[in-house]
């Protein structure tokens, strides 16, 4: 069986450690880059929780005033209901005109 002997020349070596480091700043530079993309991204999108004050009117119900505010951040519809139901300590879907109600709702968040 034949040994085959491998010399490596110095500058061989040399260049393939400035090609290793040279890849390993391009991979640390792209994921950086990578991150703070997404992280601005999320701070775009983010939404805030907010209340406003709602006052009824005649023929409002509790489930048309929520369809106005509704925002998928909440679940379901149902449940956004109920929610309001909490703000508001009602024991019942049942609301009076001329009184006022909190309603939370979702806005957008300023990145700044």
């Amino acid at each position: 069986m034949k040994t085959v002997k491998i010399e490596l020349s110095y500058t061989f070596i040399y260049r393939m450690i400035v090609f290793l480091l040279i890849l390993a700043m391009l991979g640390f530079t792209a994921s950086h880059i990578a991150a703070a993309y997404s992280s601005e991204a999320k701070a775009a999108n983010q939404q805030e929780l907010s209340f406003k004050s709602v006052k009824v009117s005649t023929n409002d119900t509790l489930w048309s005033i929520a369809k106005e505010n509704y925002s998928a951040e909440y679940g379901t519809f149902k449940e956004y209901v109920q929610e309001i139901m909490r703000c508001n300590s009602l024991s019942s879907e049942d609301i009076n005109a001329g009184s006022s109600l909190i309603i939370p709702i979702y806005i957008s968040g300023n990145p700044a």
